[in-house]
């Protein structure tokens, strides 16, 4: 079975972003990756990241708004 890799998507404009996105799935599924490093203990982050406080504090603890249409 082939599997899917994740990836990423950054709008580096001014303007709401809008992309056609397509699933074998039957229903549409979002990881935010903000999401689970908010979840995890700083501690486990940073230690697995090989980052620094600074680094970590500015990461987004909200999931950006994606709708699919």
């Amino acid at each position: 079975m082939q599997r899917s890799l994740l990836h990423q998507i950054e709008n580096t404009g001014d303007s709401d972003l809008v992309f056609p996105e397509m699933f074998k799935a039957d229903r549409f599924q979002d990881f935010s990756f903000s999401v689970w490093l908010a979840r995890t203990p700083p501690e486990l982050v940073m230690a697995y990241l090989h980052i620094d406080k600074a680094t970590l504090e500015p990461i987004p603890r909200e999931a950006p708004s994606i709708t699919p249409i």
